[in-house]
């Protein structure tokens, strides 16, 4: 199948899809995971106005929130008063914080040289000032973990393994000083882009608040089934927060595109099954980037949140 194939049939599942789901903000027929998994969103999926994004989240009975974007800029960069104007929206709406997003390396690691020629987010010598800054607002908001990555990827990442577990032993240390878990994110464009990767750079990176992002989506671009193969690579006990999303993917996973949840090939219901029998009792957040044919990328957000959650209602039955 070509890219343009694949993508009309995508817009075809999306336009079913809608008819099918019948998306609304009611919590009413979803609410029994929710007092079994930690389960929130990242808010600027919603709206970038926080105080709207968890009017629209506290609809569907979540009590959990992931800040990344917020303001039209990255939380790290957010005044003093707009930290405060989150912290009080957040006491307003009874929510918590999973997890402060940083772009904690996203970035070339030094000598290296990026396979897509990415630029950096922040210069490598500011990566410590912003693991800092994201400590500072996780500390004023009440979340104990930060978000990082990997690096750029480069055309043999795993040649860069033990590279990597230093810089990540290095940024632990200093979330360590300020109290907080350091969470790894796998991600395609960096160097630990799929379960297996990850699990090798951790494996080598032993700092007791140095864990995993696990996102179930990403991985499926570099050819990996994220679950079960992914996640059984991984050291279950150092998975301290998740992404959840779904995956639309070709036959042999050379294009992969986001779905709605429900509506793709990632096996939810076998992943929170799992997270059951595993005794998971982290936190997870709803990832929706994209906006689905004919959909606004809000309305798009709605529905993967309620077909994630009738695929959690399905798990714990």
């Amino acid at each position: 199948m070509d890219r343009r194939a694949f993508l009309k049939k995508l817009g075809m599942l999306y336009g079913a899809a809608s008819l099918a789901a019948g998306v609304t903000e009611s919590a009413s027929a979803a609410t029994s995971p929710l007092t079994r998994f930690k389960v929130g969103a990242i808010s600027d999926g919603f709206s970038e106005n926080f105080d709207d994004a968890l009017k629209i989240m506290k609809s569907y009975g979540l009590s959990w929130v992931e800040i990344r974007h917020v303001f039209g800029i990255y939380n790290t960069e957010a005044s003093p008063a707009q930290i405060q104007s989150l912290k009080d929206s957040l006491k307003k709406y009874g929510f918590r914080v999973s997890v402060i997003d940083s772009a904690l390396y996203k970035c070339a690691l030094p000598g290296t040289t990026p396979v897509k020629g990415e630029k950096d987010d922040y210069p490598f010598a500011e990566q410590m000032d912003l693991l800092k800054r994201a400590c500072d607002r996780a500390h004023t908001l009440g979340a104990d973990k930060i978000r990082g990555f990997s690096f750029w990827r480069v055309a043999e990442p795993a040649k860069l393994s033990e590279r990597i577990a230093e810089e990540l032993g290095k940024a632990a240390e200093v979330a360590n000083r300020a109290a907080m878990r350091l969470v790894i994110e796998k991600e395609e464009s960096c160097n630990a882009a799929t379960g297996h990767e990850l699990a090798r750079i951790l494996g080598l990176a032993p700092a007791s608040n140095l864990g995993a992002n696990w996102d179930i989506g990403n991985g499926y671009g570099r050819g990996e089934v994220s679950f079960p193969d992914g996640y059984n690579a991984l050291d279950k006990k150092r998975i301290w927060h998740m992404h959840l999303k779904d995956m639309a993917c070709d036959a042999n996973l050379k294009h992969c595109s986001e779905a709605m949840a429900g509506h793709g090939q990632v096996d939810l219901v076998g992943q929170f099954k799992q997270l059951l029998r595993d005794g998971y009792h982290e936190t997870m957040s709803l990832e929706c980037e994209f906006k689905a044919p004919g959909f606004t990328h809000l309305e798009t957000t709605k529905s993967s949140l309620k077909g994630l959650l009738a695929a959690m209602s399905t798990a714990v039955a």
